[in-house]
C-alpha cells in the first residue's frame, strides 16, 4: 500500500486492505493482530473482507473491532456479519455511543507482529462506498510496535474499547438484538421513514438508554495571538472550556489547583461534578501568607495512583472531571498530550521543578 492512497482514482482501499489481511509467510499469516475502528459498518463492507478475515482467524490472527453507531448508518446486519466472525477464531466486536450527541468518527486500520507495526488513518469505513467507490484519503505509517505513535494508537483503541467509560460495550447476540429493537441500528432495508423511532417506546416515550454521556462543549471563538520572532502565534484563551492535568497529589486522595488555573478556569465555580461517579466536590482556598494561592480539591477516585492525569471541561458554568492513574489508555493519552506541549510551550507547570510539579494544558 502506498503512503498515500486516493480512492478511487489511484487506489482502492478495499483491496488494499485485502492484500494486507492475505500477506503470507510461508504458512502463516505475516501479521499477528488486526484492530480496527470505524465510525460505520454494513454489511455491503463487511462481506467483501470476510473471507480473508476468516482466513486469518483460522491461521491464528487475532481482530478487534470498535464500531460507532450514530447517525444510524451502521445496520444490524452489518454487525452481525462481525459478530459471525467471532466463531472462526479470536475475534471481538466493541461499539461505541455517546447519549450525549458527540459521534464517534475515526477510521483507524492497525495491524501488528512481533516486530513490526503497520498503522493506517483514513477516511473509510466498513462500507462497500467506504472501501471502493467513495472519494477517500489515508495515510500509512511503519513503525516498530515499541514506536510511541503505535502506542498512542494502541492506548486510543482501547480507550474506545473500554466498558468502564459506559460509552463502549462489548457486543453479543443478546446486546445486537437490544441495539436493534430501541432503533439504534437498522435493517439496511429500512427506508429513513421508518426510523424515527429510534430510541422510543411503543407508546413514544424514550425508551431506556442503553450507553453513557459525556458533553463536550465548543472553544470559544477569537483566541488571543502573540507576536513571535517567526510572526504571530495562536495563544489558548485562559477561559477556555478545557484543561488537561498532572497532579501533584496529596494525602491520598487530595489534590491543589495552581494560582494561575484557580484564577482564570475555576474562577467562577466553587465546585467540581465527577463524571464517572457523578458526585460533587468542593472547591476550598488555601491561603499562604494571608493571600490565595490555590484551591485545595479531594477526589476520592485518587485513591491507589501511582501517577494521576486529569479532565476538566467547562460547560455553562458547570466544571465536570475525570482522572486517570498512569500505565492506563486515558492516562497515556494525557499525558502524551501534556509531554508533546511541553516542547511546544502550551503545557504550563506550577513550579520549575517539573517531576514535582502540577501541569496544565487548554486544549
Amino acid at each position: 500500500m502506498p503512503d498515500l492512497y486516493n480512492q478511487p482514482h489511484s487506489v482502492r482501499f478495499g483491496t488494499e486492505l485485502l492484500r494486507q489481511i492475505d500477506l503470507q509467510n510461508g504458512i502463516e499469516p505475516f501479521w499477528d493482530s488486526l484492530d480496527v475502528a470505524v465510525a460505520w459498518a454494513r454489511k455491503s463492507g463487511v462481506e467483501h473482507l470476510a473471507d480473508s478475515l476468516t482466513r486469518f482467524l483460522g491461521l491464528g490472527g487475532r481482530l478487534r473491532f470498535t464500531v460507532g453507531l450514530d447517525l444510524q448508518n451502521t445496520s444490524r446486519e452489518g454487525l452481525q456479519a462481525l459478530l459471525d466472525l467471532e466463531s472462526c477464531g479470536c475475534c471481538e466486536t466493541f461499539v461505541y455511543h455517546n447519549e450525549a450527541g458527540s459521534v464517534f468518527h475515526p477510521k483507524l486500520f492497525l495491524f501488528r507482529n512481533e516486530e513490526e507495526a503497520r498503522l493506517i488513518v483514513g477516511s473509510s469505513n466498513l462500507t462497500a462506498a467506504g472501501l471502493y467507490t467513495n472519494v477517500e484519503a489515508g495515510l500509512q505509517l511503519d513503525a516498530s510496535p515499541e514506536d510511541d505513535v503505535i502506542l498512542d494508537a494502541l492506548d486510543a483503541l482501547a480507550s474506545w474499547s473500554d466498558a468502564s467509560t459506559k460509552l463502549s460495550s462489548r457486543l453479543d447476540a443478546g446486546f445486537l438484538e437490544r441495539l436493534h429493537a430501541e432503533g439504534y441500528i437498522i435493517d439496511e432495508s429500512a427506508r429513513p421513514s421508518q426510523v424515527d423511532r429510534r430510541k422510543r417506546g411503543s407508546g413514544g416515550a424514550p425508551a431506556s438508554k442503553l450507553f453513557g454521556a459525556r458533553s463536550y462543549s465548543l472553544p470559544r471563538l477569537g483566541n488571543r495571538t502573540r507576536a513571535t520572532a517567526h510572526g504571530f502565534q495562536s495563544m489558548p484563551d485562559p477561559s477556555g472550556s478545557v484543561v488537561i492535568m498532572r497532579f501533584r497529589s496529596s494525602r491520598n486522595t487530595q489534590t491543589q489547583i495552581p494560582f494561575r488555573l484557580a484564577e482564570t478556569f475555576f474562577a467562577e465555580v466553587d465546585n467540581v461534578i465527577s463524571l464517572v461517579t457523578g458526585h460533587v466536590h468542593e472547591l476550598n482556598p488555601a491561603q499562604a501568607r494571608g493571600s490565595r494561592n490555590t484551591i485545595k480539591l479531594e477526589i476520592p477516585e485518587l485513591r491507589g495512583h501511582a501517577d494521576s492525569y486529569a479532565r476538566f471541561e467547562k460547560l455553562d458554568s458547570v466544571i465536570s472531571y475525570e482522572v486517570h492513574d498512569a500505565g492506563t489508555p486515558q492516562g497515556n493519552q494525557i499525558r502524551a498530550a501534556l509531554e508533546e506541549g511541553m516542547e511546544t510551550g502550551a503545557t504550563q507547570t506550577s513550579i520549575s521543578d517539573v517531576a514535582r510539579a502540577t501541569w496544565w494544558r487548554y486544549i
